[in-house]
């Protein structure tokens, strides 16, 4: 199969083809076979409001490979007809409520929906708000599970999210403590394959491929959690032609290989604090 050629530093490289990055991976999962460990993945899809062909062609990648899938929807933009077609490999969670940035600009802060930039009460609000909309659209397929817009969230609502019935959260990076101390599932996403920078694009082969390998390197050498699976985070709306070929090459590749594993959804969440993060 011919593979599109990736634009990178201004230049054109057929990156699937020359393999590097691939085999750097391949080399990575290879050190967790040798050790007798399967390295587990999932896969988070942001921004989710309406049906369409892109959302299909995710949805068809992932349950070809056997990955369960977390569609982030925003409840306020959400449409009724989201509801149809989802594979049984499809859970949502709560991206929010309506994915506005209530903080401060110009002021290097960044962007925060669910931050300290306003009442703590007005927040929770409304996340209870979009929690019974998702839960009424989508019913059983729906998880108690906040993935922050921005992967920005003022720890101090950890509590409130607990007492509320929610079972964790999604986030960007290697997690931290705070949120399995108040008794909530962390499990974050580690690598994107969108450079956001101006235009949303491909990041490149080399730079998403790094990133998941560094990821899966700390977990091996328990430099960071080890039971936090590595999480992959695509936002399908925003995908360019070289980001959807890079995203049905990796879904092949790690289920075909022996040390991988995609995880279901429900898997990720259940039982995923680790003992030295309570």
């Amino acid at each position: 199969m011919a593979m599109p050629h990736l634009e990178t530093n201004g230049r054109k490289k057929n990156d699937l083809e020359s393999g590097e990055p691939w085999a750097r991976l391949d080399e990575e999962l290879g050190h967790w076979q040798a050790a007798g460990r399967t390295a587990s993945l999932w896969w988070r899809d942001d921004d989710a409001t309406a049906p369409g062909p892109l959302l299909e062609r995710l949805l068809g990648i992932t349950e070809d490979a056997g990955a369960g899938l977390l569609l982030a929807v925003i409840p306020a933009r959400a449409e009724p007809a989201l509801a149809n077609g989802l594979g049984a490999h499809t859970c949502i969670a709560q991206h929010g409520y309506a994915h506005v940035n209530h903080a401060p600009r110009g002021q290097g802060l960044g962007a925060w929906e669910l931050g300290s930039h306003r009442p703590r009460d007005q927040v929770l609000a409304e996340l209870e708000t979009g929690r019974e909309r998702l839960a009424t659209l989508f019913g059983a397929r729906f998880v108690p599970v906040v993935v922050p817009p921005w992967n920005h969230i003022d720890p101090g609502l950890f509590s409130s999210l607990a007492e509320r019935g929610y079972i964790g959260i999604s986030a960007f990076g290697p997690r931290g403590a705070e949120a399995g101390r108040h008794g909530l599932n962390e499990v974050n996403a580690h690598c994107d394959p969108i450079r956001w920078k101006e235009a949303a694009r491909f990041a490149g082969e080399a730079k998403t491929i790094g990133s998941l390998i560094d990821h899966l390197r700390a977990r091996r050498s328990r430099e960071f959690d080890a039971s936090e699976p590595s999480g992959f985070l695509t936002h399908h709306r925003d995908l360019d032609p070289p980001g959807w070929a890079f995203c049905q090459h990796l879904a092949g590749v790690i289920a075909a290989h022996p040390a991988a594993r995609w995880l279901g959804i429900r898997e990720v969440f259940a039982g995923n604090i680790s003992a030295a993060k309570k």
